[in-house]
């Protein structure tokens, strides 16, 4: 079987069910495992925003987005060449990665004959049954039934934590403020913490710093989609001049935790549960120095 795998998670989740020899092109953000990197890219970004504030890159994508483009484009010669008999790609957020949409029409227009296997996680148990389907399609059931299995048991494994959750602030991106979205919030349950904007299963959503204020989070992560861990900590220096920010008694108890989000939050695959150890780890000893991998903890102003 050939494999295009238009999604950094389904990347993950195709190498770890055993297929990963029989992907054949992969997109531009897939970089894990490490294999992943050698291997054709068949998509790339359709407005370059490396480098540039939060607030402008917000503003890029959403003006794009407005106007009825798409914020990735498709390297179709080069798809129409690799042949794939499956394509991979998803229906959970247009911003994140290339949409079905695009990959269906696409697929269609060049009379490529491939399945389109369309992987739509809104949880940590939808991530489970989204191996499932990654097996299946690969031929490879009985390693994605393994692979689920062992992933919802140990999302059902008794959590150590306290009686009384930390109020956590998670936010996705902070020029405008977002929430954490779909599974992210679970994740903070499950390390012992109560996301207190985020809701379990539902999108992420701008809000207002009037209603970040109003949260009063003992804890504060910064997560943003697709930035590396020294992106954020860099970003995260802006929200100095906010009042609104200053003013949270994470921030003023030195609480605030910049984290890699691709590696464990941003991509529904299974590293989201060594996400949830990641902020465990960060809420038995949220003003300590001790050492997260990927984590780095941000000095009250």
């Amino acid at each position: 079987m050939r494999i295009a795998s238009l999604l950094p998670s389904a990347t993950e989740i195709v190498f770890a069910v055993g297929a990963g020899d029989e992907v054949v092109g992969v997109s531009h953000e897939c970089d894990y495992p490490v294999e992943a990197r050698d291997l054709p890219v068949l998509t790339g970004p359709a407005v370059e925003t490396r480098g540039l504030p939060q607030a402008e890159i917000d503003a890029a994508i959403s003006n794009l987005l407005a106007s009825g483009g798409s914020t990735y484009t498709i390297d179709v010669p080069r798809l129409r060449e690799l042949r794939p008999d499956l394509v991979i790609t998803q229906a959970l957020c247009d911003v994140c990665a290339v949409s079905e949409g695009q990959v269906h029409r696409v697929v269609d227009e060049e009379q490529l004959g491939a399945r389109v296997l369309t992987l739509t996680p809104l949880d940590l148990e939808g991530v489970a049954r989204s191996v499932e389907e990654v097996g299946e399609a690969t031929d490879r059931e009985p390693e994605g039934v393994r692979l689920a299995a062992g992933l919802r048991e140990r999302m059902a494994a008794p959590d150590p934590g306290p009686a009384t959750p930390s109020p956590v602030l998670a936010l996705e991106w902070f020029d405008p403020p977002f929430t954490a979205g779909h599974w992210v919030p679970e994740q903070i349950a499950r390390a012992g913490g109560e996301d207190v904007l985020g809701r379990p299963g539902e999108k992420s959503e701008r809000v207002t710093w009037d209603a970040v204020a109003a949260t009063a989070p003992e804890v504060a992560l910064l997560l943003p989609c697709g930035l590396s861990l020294d992106e954020v900590v860099a970003g995260a220096v802006a929200l100095a001049h906010r009042p609104e920010w200053r003013d949270l008694p994470a921030v003023a108890n030195g609480a605030v935790w910049a984290l890699d989000a691709n590696a464990w939050f941003s991509r529904p695959g299974p590293r989201l549960l060594d996400g949830i150890e990641a902020v465990r780890a960060i809420l038995a000893d949220p003003t300590g120095d001790h050492r997260v991998p990927g984590a780095r903890r941000l000095p009250a102003p």
